[in-house]
C-alpha cells in the first residue's frame, strides 16, 4: 500500500523520473540486503514504470556501472579511491565538498537528462567510464 501511494505521489509530480538501474538480487546478497528487500526497491520501480507509461510519463534508468557516486558533479572528476564506507569526501581536483548520496542523485539525474536527450534507452557515451565490467553476474538471465 506504501509503495502504491508513495509512486502515485511521484508520478503526478513528475512526468519524467529517472532511477539506477540497481541489481536488487545483487544487493540483496550484502550486508544491506535488510533494507534492500524491505524497501521494495524493484517493486517500487515497476509501479512508477506501469504508471508513467499509463499518464504518458517516462522512467529512465540509468545503467547501473555508471559510477555517480565516484564522480563529481562540479568537473567531473572520478575519484577511485572511495569505497562504500566513505559518505562524505572533497574532490582533489575542484575541492567542492560531496554528500555521496546527494552526489550521485545529481550525477543520474545528470545522466538522465543526457539518455533523454540522446534518445537512448539506458546507454550514453560513458558507459562504465572504460572500466573493466562484469557481463556474467548474479543479475544476468541464465539460458
Amino acid at each position: 500500500d506504501f509503495l502504491h501511494k508513495l509512486s502515485r505521489k511521484l508520478v503526478d509530480e513528475n512526468p519524467i523520473i529517472v532511477v539506477e538501474n540497481l541489481c536488487v538480487k545483487g544487493l540483496a546478497r550484502t550486508k544491506l540486503a535488510k533494507s534492500v528487500l524491505d524497501a521494495g526497491f524493484g517493486m517500487l520501480i515497476n509501479f512508477l514504470g506501469y504508471k508513467l507509461e499509463r499518464e504518458g510519463g517516462k522512467l529512465i534508468e540509468v545503467d547501473r556501472f555508471f559510477p555517480s557516486t565516484k564522480l563529481c558533479h562540479c568537473c567531473q572528476f572520478k575519484n577511485n579511491s572511495l569505497n562504500l564506507s566513505i559518505r562524505e569526501w572533497v574532490c582533489p581536483s575542484c575541492q567542492t565538498h560531496h554528500d555521496r548520496d546527494e552526489n550521485a542523485a545529481k550525477n543520474i539525474r545528470e545522466e538522465g537528462v543526457k539518455i533523454l536527450s540522446t534518445n537512448t534507452v539506458g546507454h550514453t557515451e560513458i558507459q562504465a567510464c572504460g572500466e573493466d565490467v562484469r557481463l556474467v553476474g548474479a543479475c544476468a538471465k541464465k539460458h
